[in-house]
């Protein structure tokens, strides 16, 4: 190549970054621009009386049995899986709580609650012997 044309190739390369720099330039200054003293509302406080306290939570008891086919529980250290209404019994297992890990542990603990039987199959068969 010759000298000219090495210095048309640099002369590109040169407007090629200035255009790029000044994008990015160009990008900062007005994209950040309406960010800057926007304020983010908060929440108003709302005060809940006792009724409508006990209301909500009839509410989600039963939002809760709906969504819910199963719940495990620990009992005598093996598992039972139980109806959502947690009174009647589904099945009896021969998984033992104490050999589960910790994390699972603490779900039962509180009641792990189980949408439909394919997930509780799943669950059974990944923890039964």
């Amino acid at each position: 190549m010759t000298g000219d044309s090495m210095n048309k190739v640099n002369r590109i390369r040169i407007l090629f970054i200035f255009t790029v720099l000044l994008g990015i330039g160009c990008y900062q200054a007005f994209g950040l621009e309406n960010t800057e003293d926007t304020q983010i509302p908060l929440p108003k406080k709302t005060v809940i009386s006792d009724s409508e306290t006990e209301d909500t939570q009839k509410l989600l008891t039963v939002n809760q049995n709906m969504s819910y086919e199963f719940v495990i529980i620990e009992e005598e250290d093996y598992l039972t899986v139980y109806y959502a209404d947690r009174e009647t019994i589904y099945e009896y297992t021969d998984i033992q709580y104490s050999g589960l890990p910790d994390m699972v542990r603490q779900k039962i603990r509180k009641g792990y609650w189980i949408k439909n039987e394919a997930e509780l199959f799943g669950f059974l068969e990944n923890y039964s012997s």
